[in-house]
């Protein structure tokens, strides 16, 4: 997963321990503004004001606007655990994620149980 290098150690320490409990994370970090481009025009729509001004939520599903993501800035994780996407909070994978990921620095968005960061947005 490429990161920022200041949360690199952090999430190789936390996919260790994840691992050392039965959970394999693995997931999506850094993105090129490019790409959220893309993103938005998949999840949003392809007009300018859904790509560069409707807010996250106006997209299914959320997703940031250009240039306001922290996966742009490599401070983000999009999270799959054995093998799925982290999209039900009842999940062994969004539980063990909410008891833990806290110590290593990651925080989750609450409309988004896939998506951590370091300041949870």
């Amino acid at each position: 997963i490429e990161v920022h290098y200041s949360i690199a150690d952090n999430l190789e320490a936390m996919l260790a321990q994840a691992e050392a409990e039965g959970i394999r994370l693995h997931g999506t970090g850094w993105r090129s503004t490019e790409r959220q481009i893309e993103l938005r025009m998949q999840n949003c729509g392809t007009t300018d004001y859904l790509i560069f001004d409707a807010p996250a939520e106006a997209c299914f599903p959320p997703t940031a606007r250009p240039a306001t993501s922290n996966h742009e800035a490599g401070l983000a994780v999009d999270f799959t655990a054995n093998g799925f996407a982290v999209v039900d909070r009842n999940s062994t994978g969004f539980l063990w994620l909410a008891a833990n990921a806290p110590r290593y620095g990651f925080y989750n968005l609450w409309s988004e149980p896939w998506h951590w960061s370091t300041d949870g947005r």
